[in-house]
């Protein structure tokens, strides 16, 4: 499995994630951040060759400019909903079943930054709805700044709440810190998770989508962003920190009762 995170920024949109994949039981290295076009990257979680089908059919009939959010919104789900047919609803009738069976599995995050209007989160996938458990693709919105993914997503889940409520604690949100600053923040929670899943390893993948366009960072960059984002931080806790009583404050903050 793997941990992919997606991460609000004020500038844009971060798409961060281990490079562990295991084949036979035998650990392996993998990509799990994909450019779709010039202004859409994806992050996804589940088997390797189901993945790289997926991220190929969305290179291949993804418009490069994408003008509206409805735009993608349209484009992706008709996407799904034939992937779904093929590999879902078709395979199922070859296999002999009398209903759908999920065969194709692969869970995603993508972010996206249209010609028109700001950057936005969508979670995307396969699996059951409604009471009947309907077999059916699925995406939607992510409304919170920041989401997360595969085996390692409770995990990452408690650090990005830590996070959260660490900056809540000095009247500052997460997502309206710069892209360099949250780079810091997810390459610090990919790293975090290694220590904690087994099913997380291997080097940390970033991604930007921004007004530029989509990019991927290098170990260079990453160790950059994390300097700033460290210096960042204790410039901000120097100031409460010389107040014992805003001290106190910060602290009962970050070890809430309930």
């Amino acid at each position: 499995m793997t941990t992919v995170i997606s991460l609000k920024s004020k500038d844009g949109i971060i798409l961060a994630s281990d490079s562990q994949g295991t084949s036979s039981k035998v650990k392996t290295t993998i990509k799990k951040v994909f450019k779709i076009n010039s202004h859409a990257g994806i992050g996804a979680s589940g088997d390797s060759s189901q993945i790289e089908l997926f991220v190929d059919e969305l290179k291949q009939n993804f418009q490069n400019e994408i003008e509206l959010e409805s735009g993608f919104r349209t484009q992706m789900y008709s996407i799904m909903v034939n992937l779904h047919r093929l590999y879902n609803y078709n395979h199922s009738f070859l296999c002999g079943y009398s209903g759908a069976r999920l065969f194709f599995t692969p869970v995603s995050l993508v972010a996206v930054k249209p010609k028109n209007g700001d950057s936005y989160i969508y979670r995307m996938g396969f699996g059951t709805t409604g009471k009947n458990n309907e077999i059916s693709p699925y995406i939607y919105k992510v409304n919170s700044d920041y989401v997360s993914i595969g085996s390692g997503s409770t995990f990452a889940r408690l650090v990005l709440t830590q996070q959260d409520r660490l900056y809540s604690a000095i009247n500052m949100k997460v997502s309206d810190l710069s892209t360099e600053n949250n780079v810091g923040i997810a390459t610090y929670i990919i790293n975090e998770i290694k220590q904690l899943d087994l099913e997380t390893g291997g080097k940390t993948q970033i991604a930007i989508v921004d007004r530029d366009g989509y990019r991927e960072l290098s170990y260079d960059e990453q160790n950059k962003c994390h300097q700033i984002m460290t210096d960042n931080l204790s410039s901000s806790l120097n100031e409460y920190f010389s107040n014992k009583d805003k001290t106190s404050e910060i602290v009962k903050w970050l070890f809430p009762y309930e």
